[in-house]
């Protein structure tokens, strides 16, 4: 029944209107009220009446438009082999060498991957302890996660302490475990997680920890590998290809920021760049850029702790390993990972021999830029860059070269900096190369022939 105001009007209606009204009124909410209750159920039988959205249980959506352009994985750092992974059966091995049939991804077995390639739907989801639980895809992104999380592992300084919140705990990094060898599992992250503490331990996606050993580390690519016992591990990681990867196409993180209360944290976003970034970064730790990475730009979330975790795509492949973000102040979003197909060959070199082999020249140096000591360098006045040789050992100091002299071309390449040295050496030359060094001593030009060694480990 509507009531009346009467400030609302500028006259009070009579009684009697007032009657006829209310019965009007009256009369006409309750037509109102059927009319709605009608519309009502109409509007849910319809509901119940359309078929379920969700995908089902045994079914599989294909996306016949989503075509793998080779191999995947053709590095061989999962060591895995991958039959039919777009299509077909979509049957999968061990990842490895084989001898552990349930670590590679595949087609709903006891590795909990589901489906397999480029389709996604139902399949069994792996516990992280050698048990499966049938899982219910209702999206591409839940289906491309599932097939990597459980591979995602915490990093820990080893503790011998009983843990009784998580939340307590600071991981130094993220992990991804990539083979399963008998009964060794093998994990990948970054060096400056690695060389963060000496003893390591790794905690799985079910909280169980288990003590891990370092076997090989790399600074200049920021790689290192671990290796831990493969007991309870269910869940090896597939590297895909990085090489082809198209701006806006799906991109996943999946690691662990903070402390352990935020473990397996996963951010969706894109790739940002069609091209690889460029990145200056220091290699000595004292704040003087002395080398570039390549890497893979994208805006999904990478924070503290995600380090050496995962970067995936829409088909649950490992395309990059986290590993920095730009955290300036009013900056967001602008997250990067190192290439997988850069990575695959390092990782397999780290397991191989415990180091990463590259050309030696023999020095310790700085560029000229970053150059505070007060021996003097005598340079000519035009000569405003260049690489001053702070100490001299190997192949360098059998070929004559001095302390303080000052590196302006190596063979036809001028020499601007460190960044430039190591760039020219560590992409265009090999151990055993013969390399020309041009240098100045006292203001006068020099050149010198040698044979690059091996960078010592």
């Amino acid at each position: 029944m509507s009531i009346f105001r009467d400030d609302f009007y500028s006259t009070k209606p009579s009684r009697r209107s007032i009657s006829r009204i209310r019965t009007s009124r009256s009369n006409g909410a309750m037509w109102l009220a059927i009319a709605l209750l009608v519309m009502g159920v109409t509007i849910l039988a319809v509901i119940i009446a359309q078929p379920s959205e969700s995908v089902p249980v045994s079914g599989e959506i294909g996306q016949p438009d989503r075509e793998d352009k080779g191999s995947a994985n053709a590095q061989g750092a999962a060591g895995s082999e991958n039959e039919q992974r777009d299509g077909g059966s979509g049957k999968q091995g061990s990842s490895g060498s084989g001898s552990n049939s349930n670590a590679g991804s595949g087609s709903g077995g006891s590795n909990g991957s589901g489906s397999v390639g480029s389709t996604w739907g139902s399949g069994a989801a792996g516990t992280g302890a050698g048990g499966t639980e049938e899982v219910e895809y209702r999206s591409e992104v839940a289906w491309a996660i599932a097939q990597v999380y459980d591979a995602v592992v915490s990093i820990v300084m080893e503790s011998d302490e009983e843990i009784t919140d998580w939340n307590d705990i600071y991981s130094i990094g993220s992990g991804i475990i990539f083979r399963v060898q008998g009964d060794t599992a093998y994990v990948v992250t970054n060096h400056h997680v690695a060389s963060a503490a000496e003893k390591l331990e790794i905690v799985l996606s079910n909280g169980v920890r288990k003590k891990a050993e370092l076997i090989g580390s790399d600074a200049i690519s920021d790689l290192a590998v671990l290796k831990t016992s493969s007991e309870g591990i269910s869940k090896v990681a597939v590297f895909g290809r990085s090489s082809d990867l198209q701006v806006g196409e799906t991109a996943i993180a999946i690691g662990n920021p903070l402390g352990l209360g935020y473990a397996h944290t996963t951010t969706q976003g894109i790739i940002s760049a069609s091209e690889l970034r460029t990145i200056p970064v220091s290699l000595s730790g004292n704040g003087l850029l002395d080398w570039e990475m390549e890497v893979i730009q994208t805006d999904a979330a990478i924070n503290s702790g995600n380090s050496g975790g995962a970067l995936i795509n829409i088909k649950g492949e490992v395309i990059g390993i986290n590993t920095m973000k730009i955290a300036w102040f009013g900056v967001e979003g602008l997250g990067f990972a190192i290439p997988i197909d850069q990575a695959a060959p390092l990782i397999e070199e780290l397991v191989e021999k415990g180091r990463v082999s590259r050309p030696y020249l023999g020095i310790t140096a700085v560029s000229v830029a970053d150059y505070t000591d007060r021996e003097p360098l005598d340079l000519p006045k035009d000569v405003k860059s260049g690489v001053v040789i702070l100490s001299i050992d190997g192949p360098a100091k059998e070929a004559g070269l001095r302390a303080y002299d000052v590196i302006v071309r190596l063979d036809e390449t001028k020499i601007d900096d460190m960044i430039d040295l190591r760039k020219y050496l560590y992409t265009q030359k090999k151990i055993g190369d013969p390399i020309v060094v041009t240098v100045y001593r006292n203001g006068r030009q020099r050149t010198y022939d040698l044979v690059l060694g091996e960078l010592p480990g």
